[in-house]
């Protein structure tokens, strides 16, 4: 059955419908980004940081020497989140529709990985399939939002 929803109040439901989305296409472009970032040490896939309105400035420390410990795993290990550091301007879970969300990493070797065959883990533009893939999530998501309502 269609969900009846008073005149006055359709500006508020599409709105909600749109952060909703929003929501969810941040977050899963994220966690995607992450889930696929080579490793070495962990410090590229911790450096991917989210910026609303702005880049985010984040960088996840030093440089440490490779320990081969995670290569060949495609999940970070299940440790608990460190606290958001100084210099972060996005709060997950408050995504709204007009605002823009960018994910980037700031490491200097971050494009190389993206676009150069730098690691034997991810191809050159794994970065780029994933944001084609997200589009075409966002399409999934908004049908899904329509026919549910």
């Amino acid at each position: 059955m269609a969900r009846r929803i008073n005149i006055g109040q359709i500006g508020n439901f599409c709105e909600g419908q749109m952060n909703q989305l929003v929501h969810a296409v941040v977050f899963e472009t994220d966690a995607e980004l992450k889930a696929q970032s080579p490793v070495d040490t962990g410090r590229f896939r911790a450096s991917w940081v989210i910026g609303e309105n702005a880049t985010g400035n984040y960088d996840a420390g030093p440089q440490q020497a490779a320990t081969g410990a995670y290569v060949g795993q495609t999940r970070p290990p299940k440790n608990p989140e460190p606290p958001l550091p100084a210099g972060i301007n996005y709060r997950p879970g408050n995504e709204r529709i007009g605002n823009t969300y960018s994910i980037h990493n700031s490491l200097p070797y971050a494009e190389r990985l993206a676009y150069q065959n730098w690691s034997t883990q991810a191809a050159a533009g794994w970065v780029d399939i994933i944001a084609r893939q997200m589009v075409n999530r966002v399409r999934q998501l908004a049908d899904t939002i329509g026919r549910n309502e």
